[in-house]
C-alpha cells in the first residue's frame, strides 16, 4: 500500500520549525536539577507526553516546553546545556537514548559489568544507550570562550520513561528533595 502523500500549508510547516535561537531555556522540571552539580537546562525540540508509572519522570521534565508539540514522532529531542562539572545522576530509561555532543566535551558515564565506566566524547561523537542501562552525562569543558557545553539528546517512544538509580534516590534523600516514607506510597 503506498504512503499517502499530503500537501500542508506554509502555516502548517512553520509550527514544525524550530529555530534553535527561539528556544526557550528550562532549568527545572526534574527532582535532581536541585542538586548543585546537577544544574542544567534543556531547549525541548521535539517532545512527547509525560509517562505513567510512580517513581517515572520524562527524560526532558515536565516544565520543558518542546517548540514542536504536535507530532506523534515516536521520539523526543532536546539539547542540554551545562557548565562544567553539572549533569545529571545516574537513571535509565524503558527506551533507547542517544546523545551527539554539539559543543565542548562531554563525560558519558554508565554502570557496566565490571563497574562504572566512561567514554569521553567532542562535538560531533555520538552514543546510544540501550534500554535499561544506568547512565548519567556530565560537561567537562565547554568550548573556548563559552560557558557552557551543549549536548542533543534524542530519546525513543511518544511517552518514554526515566528511572532515577537507588544511589541517586538515596542523595536525593540526603538534600530533602525526597522524603523516604513518601516514596512508598
Amino acid at each position: 500500500m503506498p504512503i499517502q502523500t499530503t500537501k500542508p500549508t506554509t502555516a502548517d510547516m512553520l509550527a514544525c520549525v524550530a529555530r534553535f535561537a527561539d528556544l526557550q531555556r528550562c532549568e527545572t522540571g526534574l527532582p535532581d536539577m536541585q542538586l548543585p552539580d546537577c544544574r542544567r537546562a534543556f531547549l525541548n525540540v521535539l517532545g512527547f507526553d509525560q509517562p505513567k508509572g510512580d517513581g517515572q519522570f520524562s527524560p526532558f521534565g515536565d516544565r520543558a516546553k518542546a517548540r514542536v508539540s504536535h507530532l506523534q514522532a515516536g521520539f523526543g529531542v532536546s539539547f542540554i546545556a551545562a557548565a562544567p562539572g553539572k549533569g545529571v545522576l545516574m537513571h535509565t530509561h524503558d527506551t533507547v537514548e542517544t546523545f551527539m555532543v554539539m559543543k565542548g566535551t562531554w563525560k558519558l558515564e554508565w554502570e557496566g559489568d565490571q563497574g562504572d565506566d566512561h567514554l569521553l566524547l567532542e562535538p560531533l561523537d555520538f552514543i546510544a544507550f540501550p534500554v535499561g542501562v544506568q547512565r548519567r552525562f556530565e560537561c567537562v569543558k565547554p568550548p573556548e570562550g563559552e560557558a557552557e557545553g551543549l549536548l542533543l539528546g534524542m530519546i525513543g517512544g511518544n511517552a518514554p520513561a526515566a528511572e532515577i538509580s537507588p544511589a541517586g534516590i538515596e542523595r536525593l534523600i540526603e538534600a530533602g528533595i525526597f522524603q523516604r516514607d513518601k516514596l512508598a506510597a
